[in-house]
C-alpha cells in the first residue's frame, strides 16, 4: 500500500527535514523498489542519495546522511524476513548532532522499533505512514 503513495511520502520528508535540497539519503532495498523514491528525490536536489541492497553498510553511511528509507522486497519472504536492526543504526548515530528521519516503508514493520528511541532519530513506522496517508485522503 505505501508504495503507491511515493510523492506523498516524498513530500512528508521534505516538510519534517524542512527541505531536502543540499542534503543526503540512503535507500535500502532492490533498485526496483528504491527507484521511483530515488527519481523524486534526485528532483528535489539531494546532495547524494546512497543506495544499498541490504542494511549491512548501514553503520558506516548513517553519519552522512539526515534520510534513511528502508524498502525491502515484500515479494521475497528471505529478503524481508531480516530486520533493520536498532544496534545498527545507534552505532551509526554516536556522536551525531542532527536528526535522522527514518522511513520504514514496507508492509509490515522491517526497522526494529527501539531505533526510533534513539535522541536524534524520528521513525516512521509503516502504521504512522498509513494513518497519514489515510487522513490526507480523508480531507482531499
Amino acid at each position: 500500500m505505501i508504495h503507491r503513495y511515493v510523492e506523498e511520502v516524498i513530500s512528508i520528508a521534505e516538510a519534517s527535514l524542512g527541505g531536502l535540497r543540499g542534503r543526503s539519503a540512503l535507500l535500502i532495498g532492490p533498485e526496483e523498489q528504491r527507484h521511483p523514491y530515488s527519481a523524486l528525490l534526485h528532483q528535489a536536489e539531494m546532495k547524494y542519495i546512497y543506495q544499498e541492497d541490504t542494511h549491512f553498510s548501514v553503520p558506516s553511511i548513517i553519519p552522512h546522511v539526515q534520510l534513511l528509507m528502508n524498502l525491502p522486497d515484500g515479494s521475497n519472504p528471505s529478503c524481508s524476513s531480516s530486520q533493520l536492526p536498532a544496534s545498527a543504526i545507534a552505532q551509526g548515530c554516536i556522536g551525531r548532532r542532527s536528526p535522522l528521519l527514518i522511513f520504514d516503508l514496507a508492509e509490515s514493520t522491517s526497522v526494529e522499533e527501539l531505533a526510533g528511541l534513539l535522541p536524534a532519530v524520528c521513525l516512521y513506522t509503516p502504521d504512522d505512514l498509513r494513518k497519514i496517508l489515510q487522513k490526507d485522503q480523508v480531507h482531499i
